[in-house]
């Protein structure tokens, strides 16, 4: 571990203080690796939603079931179509339910707070 014998104050506004505290909050970080990493040129991102997280595991969840199906089409030369169809229905919901959540609205405050702080 690199040893960290240098140190400063800095002094913010409330408003900055929140501010701050609110972006260590949504990253998951602690205020000093925050800011650690905005010195070194990185912006670090907000932790995943639990929703995407869920839609992950589900999504791994149906990779592992295809992949199994390959296996048994490989291994038996046959296939349960029923039990194929069903992963792929699950998918293609998933993916379904990826594209809303990706085509949902910003709120334009989260616009102006990127813009105005560079990410």
């Amino acid at each position: 571990m690199r040893k960290r014998s240098k140190q400063f104050v800095i002094r913010l506004s409330e408003s900055e203080w929140n501010h701050l505290n609110e972006l260590v909050k949504e990253s998951n970080l602690s205020r000093e690796s925050y800011l650690r990493m905005c010195i070194n040129g990185l912006l670090p991102r907000p932790v995943p939603t639990k929703e995407l997280i869920e839609l992950i595991e589900i999504l791994r969840e149906i990779a592992e079931n295809m992949n199994q199906i390959a296996i048994s089409v490989y291994t038996q030369n046959t296939m349960d179509k029923s039990f194929y169809m069903e992963n792929y229905e699950k998918l293609q919901d998933q993916i379904n339910e990826i594209m809303i959540l990706i085509r949902q609205p910003i709120n334009m405050e989260e616009v102006w707070q990127l813009q105005k702080y560079g990410q």
